[in-house]
């Protein structure tokens, strides 16, 4: 199943001087016209999609330092990633700015982004990009060391699900089925190889159901990634939730470019 998969790192990335579409420069322009009416939405809550056209969506992404975020859909299915300070937007608004530097891959995939770190979900794989404990002391000093590795385990699944995407070119779907339609594993067997849990995903038995006796020898070695001090294995509080507007439809499986919203 994972013939041909190898583990990478993060593309390089240079910058490219690029022109705003105009429909972005309009869109700037009404995002400029809330900020300066005091609109809520565009100057005191932090969100990545609350401010939104046809082709663009974003928000206010850091109040201190009144920056916000913003995603272009292009008609190609590519997106730029744009974050931008007031008077930046008031810039772009007034006509003063046509122009911005962003990022692009090396592979050049097409896509643009707001920094040289920022993630790619065609050429990048991030899952080991840090410790993920060590930063959650410095972010949630008050959270107690359980909290912390119950965040960072979260994390370790999220990064697990775009590494999926990037092999297979959509999100794993909440369930496999058999020739019924009878769910046999869910989406957390489905990403093991991702979370460096080869060893367990090859015990697995796919054409079984998760609880038949074929597999219920792979109970006694749950990743640690799913424990949950409040259930006995197999049973973990990792969830998801299931429906037409999340990454995980019954109907198909869901791709990157689908999700015009917000992340």
């Amino acid at each position: 199943m994972l013939l041909g998969w190898s583990f990478r790192m993060r593309q390089p990335k240079h910058s490219v001087s690029v022109e705003l579409p105009e429909v972005f420069a309009e869109f700037m322009r009404d995002v400029h016209q809330r900020i300066d009416d005091g609109d809520e939405a565009a100057t005191s809550i932090e969100s990545d999609d609350l401010l939104q056209c046809e082709c663009v969506y974003g928000g206010l992404i850091d109040i201190a330092n009144r920056q916000y975020g913003f995603r272009y859909f292009r008609t190609d299915s590519h997106t730029w990633d744009f974050i931008l300070r007031a008077d930046e937007i008031c810039s772009i608004a007034n006509g003063s700015t046509t122009h911005l530097t962003l990022w692009q891959c090396e592979k050049e995939c097409g896509c643009f982004y707001a920094s040289e770190e920022s993630y790619c979900s065609h050429c990048d794989s991030i899952r080991h990009f840090d410790e993920h404990e060590s930063p959650l002391r410095l972010h949630e000093p008050d959270a107690d060391d359980s909290t912390r590795r119950e965040m960072a385990n979260l994390r370790k699944v999220g990064l697990a699900i775009l590494d999926y995407h990037h092999n297979h070119g959509c999100f794993p779907p909440h369930a496999n089925v058999d020739a019924s339609g009878k769910l046999l594993h869910s989406w957390r067997s489905l990403i093991l190889p991702f979370l460096d849990e080869d060893g367990v995903f090859n015990m697995i038995d796919f054409d079984q159901p998760w609880n038949s006796d074929a597999n219920k020898k792979v109970w006694d070695h749950q990743p640690s990634v799913y424990f949950s001090a409040d259930c006995d294995p197999p049973r973990t509080q990792v969830v998801a939730v299931v429906g037409s507007k999340t990454i995980w439809p019954t109907s198909h499986r869901r791709r990157w470019t689908e999700i015009t919203s917000g992340t």
